[in-house]
């Protein structure tokens, strides 16, 4: 079995392949210095009255973009070439790139325009780097070219944010924005260099007002899907609630820094480091936790772990104490949001999973926004210790709820024939609230660990093979193997 560098080696052999990797590292490590510069003229102005207020307001024009447009990206990415979006969208970016060093309390307008202009078209162009990796890599090769390109893009983009803000800190935004302009030319001079044609294949035949109606729809079949399915809503409660979390202890060591020690976006940047490494330790060592641990026990103990850091630190809290926090709010973040998108996979149907990761997509990036300006009052009536010390015990109340809100609903449920064979014949399944007729390919008993279960190989409507078993005489279903 070929090893992870090997896998590696080979999903960079496609020379396309190299060059949209080679984009989304350049172009992620201009996206973060550009979110420095924005976090230095919202939150670090010595104009602006709050950091408070100022961060909300950076925090609501980073996720807007993202949470109003997902959803919609899809309409247009199958439509246009996804090559000439790869080398045009870079262009307008930096087109309006320098309206971000106006003063956005003397020129609000025309900065946070041509913020919100920039951010938009980066959701689109990140969406439409996502859905062409199958066009430039064998099948075999693209769970690594997804992995290679999801971790490279953040390790940049968070480098990205790091520089961005010292140099900010140390010669103000001009130049950050000169070096993030020049780099996006830089992604979109390399993405024409891609030979693939990166055309659609067919073009949708209905309309694009159709289209995007149809969007609207299915979005809202996926809040209902969602409701009707625990075992997907309890962890997206979940992540959601370590996002609000995360997102006012942020905030408040942006307090503490700017208004307490008198620091600059220097800081910033190392609160966003010190994070940064406990995402990639947390993403490093999920695995392994995974080998002893049920995901939802994964996540209590995470939610544990961080609610007693934040409690302690709480009692003293300094600079070196707040850069603590933020590597053990990223250490556990990494270990609730992996097992979190796991088991939402594994909750809901193949043909629900894009609307309920759409609804999902919103809902984690507004939660950011809801913290952001929820902290404006908590600061201001019980300070940052209490505040931290809050946040703690809220993890620490939350941390039992996963594992009993999910085992109060089956995985899967079999529904039978009537008559003799009942005891043997499952007719169909509810998976994800949704029932649909099965036929069964394969049934046997099997014994392991001195637990007898029974098992059946199904085969849904779609063509896909579930593998579903049960204790004898009278566990619960549960889904063992999902086969395309």
């Amino acid at each position: 079995m070929k090893g992870t560098s090997e896998r590696a080696r080979d999903a960079l052999r496609s020379r396309d392949f190299r060059r949209l990797f080679g984009i989304r590292l350049v172009s992620q490590s201009a996206d973060g210095m550009f979110q420095a510069a924005l976090v230095a003229s919202v939150v670090f102005n010595p104009e602006q009255q709050s950091t408070t207020v100022g961060f909300a307001i950076a925090t609501l024009i980073v996720s807007l973009p993202f949470s109003i447009l997902g959803p919609f990206t899809g309409v247009f990415i199958d439509r246009w070439s996804r090559r000439r979006i790869l080398v045009v969208a870079p262009w307008i970016r930096t087109a309006v790139v320098a309206l971000a060093l106006l003063d956005p309390t003397s020129e609000p307008l025309p900065f946070y325009l041509g913020v919100l202009l920039v951010l938009s078209v980066n959701r689109f162009y990140l969406a439409t780097a996502v859905a062409i990796v199958p066009r430039l890599v064998p099948t075999e090769d693209l769970l690594m070219a997804n992995s290679m390109s999801i971790v490279g893009g953040t390790v940049a983009l968070l480098t990205g944010v790091f520089v961005g803000g010292w140099v900010a800190d140390l010669f103000g935004n001009t130049p950050v924005i000169a070096i993030t302009g020049a780099m996006w030319l830089v992604a979109s001079w390399i993405a024409s260099r891609i030979s693939t044609p990166l055309v659609p294949h067919t073009l949708p035949e209905a309309p694009v007002r159709d289209e995007l109606q149809r969007v609207l729809r299915e979005f809202a079949d996926g809040i209902r899907r969602l409701a009707h399915t625990p075992r997907a809503l309890g962890p997206i409660t979940s992540i959601t609630l370590d996002q609000m979390g995360q997102g006012i202890v942020l905030v408040l060591s942006l307090f503490v820094f700017r208004d307490r020690f008198q620091e600059g976006v220097g800081s910033f940047s190392n609160l966003i480091g010190a994070g940064g490494i406990g995402v990639l330790l947390g993403i490093l060592t999920v695995g392994k936790l995974e080998e002893r641990l049920p995901k939802e026990r994964i996540v209590s103990r995470a939610f544990l772990a961080g609610g007693v850091v934040l409690i302690a630190v709480s009692l003293y809290v300094t600079g070196w104490s707040v850069l603590v926090a933020s590597f053990f709010v990223g250490l556990t973040f990494a270990w609730k949001k992996v097992p979190v998108d796991t088991m939402v996979q594994e909750a809901i149907p193949d043909g629900y999973r894009g609307r309920v990761f759409a609804v999902y997509d919103v809902a984690y990036n507004l939660s950011r926004v809801v913290a952001a300006f929820l902290a404006i009052p908590l600061l201001a009536a019980i300070g940052p210790e209490w505040t931290v010390a809050l946040i703690g015990m809220t993890f620490l109340a939350w941390s039992p709820v996963l594992p009993r809100w999910v085992a109060r609903a089956p995985e899967i449920v079999l529904r039978f024939y009537e008559g003799a064979r009942a005891e043997e014949w499952p007719r169909s399944v509810v998976w994800g609230g949704v029932e649909e007729t099965v036929e069964v390919d394969r049934a046997w008993l099997e014994e392991v660990d001195g637990e007898r279960r029974r098992c059946f190989r199904l085969t849904m409507q779609d063509g896909t093979l579930l593998q579903v078993s049960r204790q004898e005489p009278d566990g619960d279903w549960r889904l063992d193997r999902e086969l395309a």
